[in-house]
């Protein structure tokens, strides 16, 4: 007989192949969606930024902005804005997740 009849090198690059290609459509389906973007009018906007100049006041007046409290509450404020999130939009929230994730 000229050849066996289970030629394993064959079969190995055949179900390489077939994994290669199984690997890259299913990265080309999950790149398909676009990601999810948040809205931007469900920021909190009711809350108006500390004024620039408070901010410029503090800046020079150095050490003595640690004891006044307006410069604390105005770097408070100028903190929240930069470091906190906006919430989830509640259809996001309301959607139901499936059992098998």
């Amino acid at each position: 007989m000229r050849g066996r009849l289970l030629n394993l090198p064959a079969i190995a690059r055949v179900l390489g192949f077939a994994f290669a290609a199984i690997v890259i459509a299913a990265a080309a389906l999950h790149f398909r969606t676009p990601p999810a973007r948040i809205d931007p009018r469900a920021a909190d906007v009711t809350t108006p930024a500390p004024p620039a100049e408070e901010l410029r006041r503090c800046q020079l007046i150095a050490n003595q902005a640690k004891d006044d409290p307006a410069c604390e509450a105005a770097w408070a404020e100028n903190r929240r804005r930069f470091f906190t999130y906006a919430p989830a939009s509640a259809s996001r929230a309301a959607a139901p997740k499936s059992a098998g994730r």
